[in-house]
């Protein structure tokens, strides 16, 4: 099956012009207007999003500027920057547990920029700081690959043509991504509210104080363009719809107790950056808060969870999630009957995490830090029934052990030793997966079993049309698939056209080239 959304170069737009795209100036500021300039542009196939008037400079990045070119004319847009902060003691309540990463990771900042659109537009990434990106144009590629996207370089200027909605790397050089640059190219809003839409509060430079005055006979929250800070706001009954338009930059989180059928979406930001190390999930939602609808925005600078939904039949869609360094800034999780997809996911641990029966992801762009599962099956006692995981790239996997809480594929389990918490995991089918760069590892599947009687169930792990490279050569990394006793075997493990370093993995070769070296309480698995 196609990836329903794929980036691609267009033969006849690249005949009009984009093969001189590097010889188009930018402008000074949006709309031709200066630097800094909070005016936006939306026409009926470009929407982008001024700087947010009030937003300190720090948050401006000094290492990329964007422009986009669509017809006869070119904008130059935002690009903001988070910086890995580094680590004191106590502040903002860090705990010596934060100390590794941020030491790992120090010096490191991710930028990202975003627009809207729905036809072709073209790229143009000035490198302004080539002391830390220093321009290699025969090492220079956008991933993920399955867009086909081919980049064009000129002294300190990379540029390419999108054609299709999608989120996109900018890899520069071998270590460029230390540094990085997404590219965040959103579908056009379909009937966003406007300023004089029914039901709506609209909020200009809202406080904690100002959205908890919001008058019961509203449906609705607007957060017009430009800086909020709400803090950690509990969404009330009367509240059905939350809107952050494109240049809107909100601080704080958004917690649902009991609120089903709310909708969070536009193409604002959301982001944890005031908020203490773990004092909440950026966007939370419980007790019955099911049906929640997450569209379109940008989930920024997480001190913990990106989105924790326990509830459901929830819809997750174009949600980009960027920034987060140290452990806990897990990605995404919706419970029974969900459907998340044409995501992309940033997480220093468990990044797609599939805990209960019926949950969809699809279209799913990762990257992930130093610790967690980039698609973790479950921790203490996960329940699910047919799961389904297509396309999947995952652009970095930055481990630095072989842990049990790593990888591509993990499962941890009752590692903890919670009574009452089995382990059931029936069919469960990740299809579809690329790695972009060479993983540390690939599968770290060993559920633990703390507590006696524990029982363990774990019947069906289907692996389709995977191309992954793992640096088989590195010491002290290895892939394990382990059951907890030989009475409670994983069964029903499928290889169906795994390739692993170029080479197809088959019931001679799979021990060898696939590096495992325990495969122990499992049944021998299946090769298609």
């Amino acid at each position: 099956m196609k990836r329903l959304l794929q980036f691609a170069v267009l033969l006849a737009f690249l005949a009009q012009g984009c093969t001189k795209s590097l010889d188009y100036k930018s402008p000074a500021g949006p709309d031709g207007g200066e630097p800094g300039d909070t005016t936006s542009t939306t026409s009926t196939t470009l929407a982008t999003y001024a700087w947010p008037s009030g937003l300190d400079e720090s948050r401006r990045s000094t290492v990329y500027q964007v422009t986009l070119t669509q017809g006869d004319t070119s904008v130059e847009i935002p690009v903001f920057q988070n910086v890995c902060p580094s680590y004191q003691a106590g502040y903002m309540n860090m705990t010596t547990t934060d100390q590794n990463p941020l030491n790992i990771f120090a010096g490191r900042s991710i930028s990202w920029a975003n627009f809207s659109f729905s036809a072709p537009v073209t790229v143009e990434v000035k490198v302004i700081d080539t002391g830390k990106v220093p321009v290699d144009a025969a090492n220079t590629h956008i991933i993920p690959t399955r867009y086909g996207i081919s980049a064009a370089v000129r002294d300190n200027v990379v540029t390419f043509t999108i054609s299709q909605p999608g989120q996109c790397s900018v890899e520069i050089g071998a270590n460029g991504y230390k540094n990085g640059l997404m590219i965040f190219a959103n579908p056009m809003e379909s009937n966003p509210p406007t300023t004089a839409s029914d039901g709506y509060a609209v909020l200009d430079r809202a406080s904690a104080a100002s959205v908890a005055n919001v008058p019961s006979t509203k449906t609705g929250l607007y957060f017009k363009a430009g800086v909020h800070d709400i803090g950690v706001y509990t969404v009330p009954a009367n509240i059905k719809n939350i809107y952050l338009e494109g240049g809107a930059w909100v601080y704080g989180a958004l917690e649902l107790q009991g609120r089903p059928d709310v909708k969070i979406f536009g193409r604002g930001v959301l982001s944890s950056d005031r908020l203490n190390y773990r004092q909440a999930y950026c966007i939370e939602g419980v007790n019955g808060s099911d049906r929640m609808t997450i569209d379109g925005i940008t989930v920024a600078d997480k001190r913990y969870f990106a989105i924790r939904l326990i509830s459901v039949s929830d819809t997750i869609s174009w949600v980009k999630v960027i920034g987060g360094w140290v452990y806990n800034t897990d990605g995404i999780v919706a419970w029974d009957g969900s459907y998340i997809h044409n995501c992309f996911s940033w997480a220093n641990d468990d990044n797609i995490k599939a805990y209960r029966s019926g949950v969809k992801f699809e279209d799913m762009v990762l990257w992930q830090l130093n610790n967690g599962g980039a698609i973790q099956m479950g921790w203490q006692d996960p329940y699910s029934e047919n799961i389904e995981i297509r396309r999947v790239d995952i652009l970095h996997g930055e481990w630095n052990k072989d842990d049990f809480n790593r990888g591509v594929l993990c499962l941890v389990g009752n590692r903890y030793g919670y009574a009452g918490s089995d382990v059931y995991i029936k069919n469960f089918l990740v299809e579809d997966l690329v790695t972009e760069t060479t993983m540390p590892l690939i599968w770290r599947i060993t559920p633990d079993a703390a507590v006696a009687g524990n029982i363990c169930t774990v019947n069906g792990i289907v692996m389709r049309n995977w191309n992954v490279k793992m640096n088989t050569a590195a010491s002290g990394y290895a892939n394990h698939i382990v059951g907890i006793s030989a009475s409670q075997p994983i069964q029903g493990v499928e290889f169906d056209n795994v390739v692993m370093n170029g080479v197809k993995l088959t019931s001679s070769n799979w021990q060898t080239q696939g590096k495992f070296t325990d495969f122990s309480n499992t049944d021998t698995p299946t090769f298609n």
